[in-house]
């Protein structure tokens, strides 16, 4: 190797170093993304574009979190789901508040079911957090169902919510009243934090399904490996990122849509960083059935 090294021209030994910078700085890239889907079996009464937030752990998105909102105000959503995480357990609240407070200018549709970090906040910290997010203007659909209306219109979309497994009994219960109250004359969207519960969603009526959690595996090698690593999925997670397919007869399609957002975690997990996998922010179009 060493003599290897030596016949090598300096020319030679630059153009490497470039190359090994190059790579190593798309590989730890974390400018945000935002990656599209459609809907592929639903349809609703009018086309919707809806944008899942997911996994934020309260980090920072530029001044005033201006690339989060820039992003959000350019595609105009008619709904933003908040699939958990938004706050984070170790980090100050600022960058979170800042966005929800926000939200509102975008549109009146904001629905919100928290994940794991902020149920590990003591219980009196937690109720304080639900009652901030309320007077933002965000609905809390834990075990709740709600019509998306779209300029006073119902838009034939309904989106139900349950609440994380850190509280086992409420997460189950959740899920059994939104699964028996969906209805298979609407199309039905399950907001849920966790993606590994997948086999349990798919008992109800449910055309989409949006989780985040798995922070995208982590690490990556695009085209090789979705994911190296997610949490309560292990090594080589099934649902790291991206979206899945299924055949479910309990829904209108016969199909779901299974929605899995990488999030936007960045400092809270600064001891590893991200490879190959840019923090995304994801919207989703519903076509119009019409």
């Amino acid at each position: 190797m060493i003599g290897f090294i030596k016949k090598l021209s300096a020319i030679h030994l630059v153009l490497i170093l470039v190359v090994l910078v190059a790579f190593v700085m798309i590989a730890i890239d974390d400018r945000l993304s935002t990656p599209e889907h459609t809907a592929t079996h639903a349809q609703a009464k009018q086309t919707l574009t809806l944008a899942i937030i997911t996994d934020l752990h309260s980090c920072y998105y530029g001044e005033g979190q201006r690339e989060l909102l820039d992003a959000l105000h350019a595609r105009k959503p008619d709904a933003i789901l908040l699939g958990g995480d938004i706050y984070d357990d170790k980090l100050p609240f600022t960058h979170a508040d800042t966005l929800l407070a926000k939200l509102g200018d975008i549109t009146p549709n904001l629905y919100y079911v928290n994940g794991n970090h902020e149920l590990y906040l003591p219980a009196s910290t937690y109720q304080q957090l639900e009652q901030r997010i309320k007077h933002y203007g965000i609905h809390i659909i834990h075990g709740k169902g709600m019509s998306i209306q779209v300029n006073g219109k119902d838009s034939g979309v309904n989106v139900y919510g349950v609440s994380d497994p850190v509280n086992n009994a409420q997460f189950w219960q959740d899920l059994d009243t939104v699964g028996n109250a969906a209805n298979r004359q609407h199309l039905n969207i399950l907001l849920a934090h966790r993606p590994e519960h997948i086999s349990d969603y798919l008992h109800y009526p449910f055309d989409v399904i949006v989780s985040g959690h798995a922070h995208g595996g982590q690490w990556r090698l695009p085209y090789l490996v979705n994911g190296v690593f997610a949490p309560n999925q292990g090594f080589l997670p099934k649902y790291a990122g991206g979206q899945y397919h299924f055949d479910n007869p309990n829904s209108r399609s016969q199909h779901t849509q299974f929605i899995v957002s990488r999030g936007l975690a960045k400092e809270s997990t600064r001891f590893i960083p991200r490879i190959f996998n840019r923090p995304e922010l994801v919207f989703l179009t519903i076509p119009s059935g019409q």
